[in-house]
């Protein structure tokens, strides 16, 4: 089942994203919107793979993306919520 979360805003840009599970894994974290800025964009392949492996949002901030992280964690929060 997938289902796409809130889009939520911040400092450097907006961030929604769909989540995929099966049977109670994460199977796919797909970038809807991943807006950033200075570099921080690279961020997200780190964070949606750390996601994926961690079948949840309970990941470490990335150094350097604070706040994209936590952006990201919230936006896939409100997807997984949906989920339920």
């Amino acid at each position: 089942m997938t289902k796409t979360g809130d889009a939520i805003e911040y400092r450097f840009g907006t961030v929604q994203v769909s989540v995929t599970k099966v049977d109670g894994q994460i199977t796919a974290i797909d970038l809807l919107q991943a807006g950033a800025t200075g570099g921080r964009e690279q961020a997200f392949s780190m964070l949606v793979d750390a996601a994926v492996q961690a079948n949840g949002s309970g990941i470490s901030n990335i150094g350097g993306a604070t706040y994209t992280t936590d952006t990201f964690k919230q936006a896939l929060d409100s997807a997984l919520s949906k989920l339920k």
